[in-house]
């Protein structure tokens, strides 16, 4: 059995009878260390009070026993808005009660207080036995036991107990990108509501903490009695908080019969906490509040993007650059993708590069990739090398050489992700021997457009003209729709929509981004419905300009058209249930 009571300083202890030891635990703080996802967590309480037992008789009766007529009421400590009550069972000292109740919005650091009182018909009831159990002794394990009250006990008689039993079920609250948590620590110099002859003006306070607009984004302090410098030292979280949205404190005195009557009331603009928190007082008129709002707000993770990703395997128009041996002179050109390794089965020469000189083992099949591509300039070209085994063992070697192959340039490591730029005159090294210099070459631009017209003419003959649907874009409006699309099937709905075919089913395999003259930026494959559903949409939004287009492959393999269909069902039946939902809530 536990037994708690109160302690000369106003905290609430816990004895364990058993072994004779003592834990204080404080009832205006957290009683258990939480962690980030526990602030702010909200229970509701399942509490069955079943029975009490050993009662002291308070009504003296002059024919027969002395009885009482006990009653058992709950609430959480400081908070009398959360009061339950059993019923009365007259002249009994074992009374049978029970009775289930609910209290909801329970926090942390929260205590129950229990008290079981003598009903009198005429004057003020008789205080039986009170009770305060913090929180850390009802969660996460529950109770289910008798419990020693706080009551007078004659010498020899049995001390009296309640039984209960007391379960915290957590409540699942929705948890924002961005969070805010507002600490009320104190306030100073309120002014006494509360008029008495026998002595100075005092109050009953609490505070009320919300957003303006929002019903369900508020939250309440405990209620100390008879104080104008009240201690809350209270934390919770703002529910539904938004970047923008203002703090308003209202701080009132409470009163059993009449109405609260305010206290003060102050707002802090979101200007002044957001995003890097508040920590001070704040005016009421009369009086201060000592307040602390802490915003997290998610951290922003910058994605890597690689200049060169949009060059893919099927780009093979020329280069003006091309690759040295450093002990042959043997001379390679460039074209727009170039792989360089040891495999003529997996690489095609002569368009790659293949080293096979004898002994070449550290060289893997296909070891690194060049890839060049023109700039916002056309007459502008750029170049950047990829190595295939994120450059492992360069410079492990005795001496800072090769220990197990891999490739740099001017002696430093490629990177693994970006792949290395490369500059007129820079020294690749392929392996432990192989050392090449990037040049440039000589390449007229005329032939390089005419080899650019022919593979476009090239793709457009491979293409079935049926199946494309191309979109200029034309303005902002329509860029600016482009831009909020978040996945592949979404990009390809606005584009037939703008297209002024919206019943054309989305089924779309092939999404290519094109400039304002007509040149292919980008050319995006997903043959399937998952591989739709990951895909980066960004890359291909980051593509599209006003002027330039987006063309659509539609494609008629079941595989695919079947998935997409059923999957315009569900959206379908979602938006209808919406609907319906909102209209049920506009009647």
């Amino acid at each position: 059995k536990y037994h708690y009571g109160p302690s000369p300083f106003g905290l609430q202890f816990l004895v364990a009878a058993c072994e004779g030891s003592c834990c204080w635990v404080s009832s205006g703080r957290r009683d258990i260390a939480m962690s980030d996802e526990d602030r702010g967590s909200r229970f509701k309480l399942k509490i069955a009070i079943i029975s009490a037992a050993n009662l002291r008789a308070a009504d003296i009766n002059l024919i027969g026993t002395n009885k009482s007529d006990p009653y058992c009421i709950c609430s959480l400590l400081g908070r009398p808005d959360t009061l339950i009550k059993t019923e009365t069972v007259m002249k009994s000292l074992d009374p049978v009660w029970n009775f289930e109740g609910v209290i909801d919005n329970v926090k942390f650091g929260d205590s129950l207080f229990f008290k079981v009182m003598d009903y009198d018909s005429i004057g003020a009831d008789d205080l039986l036995g009170d009770l305060t159990i913090p929180f850390s002794q009802f969660h996460p394990g529950g109770i289910d036991d008798d419990i020693t009250l706080n009551a007078d006990t004659k010498p020899g008689k049995l001390p009296a107990t309640i039984k209960l039993r007391i379960f915290a079920e957590r409540i699942h609250l929705p948890i924002s990108d961005t969070r805010c948590f507002v600490s009320v620590l104190r306030a100073e110099g309120l002014k006494g509501a509360d008029r008495s002859l026998l002595s100075a003006a005092s109050s009953d306070p609490y505070c009320i903490v919300s957003i303006p607009g929002k019903r369900k984004s508020t939250w309440r302090t405990k209620t100390i009695f008879k104080d104008l410098n009240p201690t809350w030292n209270e934390e919770d979280e703002m529910q539904d908080y938004q970047p923008g949205d203002n703090l308003e404190f209202t701080v009132f005195d409470y009163d059993v019969a009449d109405a609260d009557d305010l206290l003060g009331n102050v707002t802090l603009h979101s200007t002044d906490f957001h995003p890097h928190g508040f920590e001070g007082e704040l005016d009421l008129g009369e009086g201060t509040v000592y307040v602390k709002v802490e915003v997290i707000v998610p951290e922003v993770i910058e994605e890597v993007i690689d200049p060169g990703e949009h060059v893919g395997p099927r780009d093979r128009e020329p280069a003006p650059f091309q690759l040295r041996s450093l002990d042959t002179s043997r001379l390679h050109r460039l074209v727009a993708y170039t792989r360089i390794g040891r495999s003529k089965r997996m690489m095609e020469p002569p368009i790659d590069l293949v080293l096979d000189s004898p002994g070449i083992l550290d060289v893997s099949r296909v070891h690194a990739i060049i890839k060049c591509w023109r700039g916002p300039d056309p007459n502008v070209w750029m170049a950047r090398i990829y190595d295939q085994k994120g450059s492992e063992g360069a410079g492990m070697g005795p001496g800072g050489g090769h220990a197990g192959g891999g490739t740099t340039v001017d002696g430093e490591r490629v990177d693994p992700v970006l792949g290395t730029g490369l500059e007129v005159g820079s020294v690749l090294r392929f392996g432990v021997r192989e050392m090449w210099s990037f040049e440039r070459a000589a390449m007229h631009l005329r032939s390089a457009d005419a080899e650019i017209a022919c593979n476009r003419a090239n793709h457009n003959a491979n293409e079935d003209p049926s199946r494309m649907r191309a979109l200029r874009v034309p303005s902002l409006a329509v860029d600016s729709a482009l831009q909020r699309c978040p996945d592949w099937l979404s990009l390809v709905r606005v584009v037939l929509e703008c297209r002024l075919e919206p019943d054309e089913p989305p089924c779309v395999d092939v999404i290519e981004t094109q400039d304002e003259v007509g040149r292919t930026v980008g050319r995006h494959e997903a043959p399937t419905l998952e591989l739709q559903a990951n895909y980066p949409v960004k890359r291909i939004l980051r593509e599209v300009v006003i002027g330039g287009s987006i063309k659509l492959r539609l494609s008629s393999d079941p595989k695919l058209l079947a998935p997409v269909l059923d999957l315009l069902q569900v959206i379908k039946r979602q938006n209808e249930e919406i609907l319906e939902s909102r209209a049920d809530a506009l009647d």
